[in-house]
């Protein structure tokens, strides 16, 4: 990230973020070369958008094929994510079942008789559950397609798959190969992709929707990063990300930046804004921040803006976040994102402005606690990709398995 991009996304100079031992040059950078890296996704999606069209045409009619989006991680809430979005825009039924389930009981999600579209998301392809996923299901599934948005090109996944005539194969722009622990661009850049596959037939409303969210983004981030900033200087060690339908799985991938950020210092967790009150509710203490993530759907916002009211009228020492469309109650801070001019892309792109209020909201709080945002966990116990997994052969239902003695 050049000086000129910092100071223009954050309105503070370069070197905030690594004067006085501070290690966060990856992480500031890949938040903020977000609007770059959606244009750039813009020209990928105007130059594939031929092969996405006949791939998924010749899938033919997609209610009679089983879909399943899958990742670990971050780019599993990805999958999550997109599954909503794709029951309410597309009208598809679509399901989320990320690799790590896949590879440890694949008898419990994949059927061999039932014809179906995998769609595989990662950043750097190189976990051994993403290529053990894909295996499982091609030794499982008689009838298999499938599909990769992966953010390396040079990966054990795109390897894996680059070649096979039923796969259709999306690499992301290289910018968004993310090289800090936290993943941030690489989640936007897939969700938007996977948006845009999954309705292949208005690729080009999708286009301008993603124009029109790199402008807003870019626009509204000197903004977004005053009030990251003095949210980041409170005092909380717990946060409870709150949000319904997509928002929901959006305040998932919240909850996960936080606590992988700051190390764990802040524990982070997510809710429905109906399911909050259902026991998770008990997290609030003086030291709770919950941060209201506010819907697009007018219908859906109801149920958040009134938890958002009951939190607040509650309120002893607990701090209450509002980050979304059309916040006009009170509570402790209100982020307004940008929602005219949008079509097809409507939720989504609201949603992902919202989820870069929460990456800088993250990533401050991890400055504030004197962490190295760009390796946060130095002694290895996690790491950026994930290690010490055995992606065991499947052996199939009939299959024997013995536990090796000493195992």
């Amino acid at each position: 990230m050049t000086t000129d991009v910092c100071k223009s996304f954050y309105g503070i100079e370069k070197s905030f973020f690594s004067e006085n031992g501070r290690k966060c040059g990856y992480t500031s950078g890949e938040i903020a070369q977000q609007p770059l890296v959606w244009d750039l996704l813009c020209d990928v999606l105007t130059a594939r958008k031929g092969d996405i069209l006949a791939f998924m045409e010749k899938l033919g009619d997609l209610s009679k094929l089983r879909i399943i989006l899958t990742g670990a991680g971050s780019s599993a809430f990805v999958g999550d994510a997109l599954s909503v979005l794709a029951a309410k825009i597309a009208g598809i039924r679509v399901e989320s079942i990320h690799t790590t389930d896949i590879v440890s009981s694949p008898d419990s999600y994949l059927f061999p008789d039932v014809p179906t579209l995998l769609v595989s998301f990662a950043r750097s392809g190189n976990s051994p559950e993403s290529s053990g996923a894909v295996n499982c299901a091609r030794q499982i599934i008689k009838d298999l397609f499938e599909a990769v948005i992966v953010c390396d090109g040079t990966s054990a996944l795109f390897e894996l798959s680059a070649h096979n005539e039923k796969c259709l194969t999306l690499v992301m722009p290289e910018l968004s190969n993310d090289k800090g622990f936290a993943m941030t661009s690489s989640v936007s850049c897939m969700q938007l992709a996977g948006f845009a596959l999954l309705n292949y037939g208005k690729i080009d409303d999708i286009i301008r929707d993603i124009s029109l969210l790199s402008k807003n983004v870019a626009g509204s981030s000197p903004v977004f990063t005053k009030t990251a900033l003095k949210l980041a200087r409170t005092d909380f060690d717990r946060i409870a990300y709150l949000g319904s339908g997509f928002t929901k799985h959006l305040a998932h991938e919240a909850s996960l930046k936080m606590m992988e950020l700051t190390n764990g210092i802040v524990n982070g967790s997510y809710e429905s804004a109906t399911g909050f009150r259902h026991g998770p509710k008990s997290v609030v203490n003086s030291k709770t921040m919950t941060v209201h993530m506010i819907p697009n759907d007018r219908f859906t916002a109801q149920y958040d803006l009134d938890l958002l009211s009951e939190i607040y009228r509650q309120k002893k020492e607990n701090t209450v976040i509002a980050v979304g469309v059309g916040i006009d109650i009170p509570c402790d801070e209100i982020v307004t994102v940008e929602s005219e001019g949008y079509g097809i892309g409507a939720d989504i792109c609201t949603g992902l402005q919202t989820l870069v209020f929460c990456q800088m909201l993250a990533m401050f709080k991890s400055l504030e606690l004197g962490v190295m945002t760009d390796n946060p966990s130095p002694d290895g116990e996690v790491n950026r990709v994930v290690k010490g997994v055995i992606v065991y052969p499947y052996a199939g239902k009939t299959g024997e398995f013995r536990l090796q003695q000493g195992s």
